[in-house]
């Protein structure tokens, strides 16, 4: 788990492993065997996942770069 990750005020921290922004993106931090994964869903997809970071920091910056546009 990644104790330095900032939540910006765009992120709030739902449980112990999901976070959702202000635009409806979820990230979702999952477990398999000794490595974690934060999987990133954009609002609107019908993918389960739109990509993979190996930190929540990564996750936020990888989700916070898609334009709103995007999204919908």
């Amino acid at each position: 788990m990644n104790m330095g990750a900032r939540i910006t005020p765009d992120w709030h921290h739902v449980h112990a492993d999901w976070w959702q922004d202000n635009r409806g993106n979820d990230i979702h931090r999952v477990a398999v065997d000794d490595d974690t994964l934060y999987h990133c869903h954009l609002a609107g997809s019908t993918l389960p996942w739109d990509a993979v970071a190996v930190s929540l920091d990564e996750a936020m910056a990888l989700v916070d770069e898609v334009p709103d546009a995007e999204l919908h």
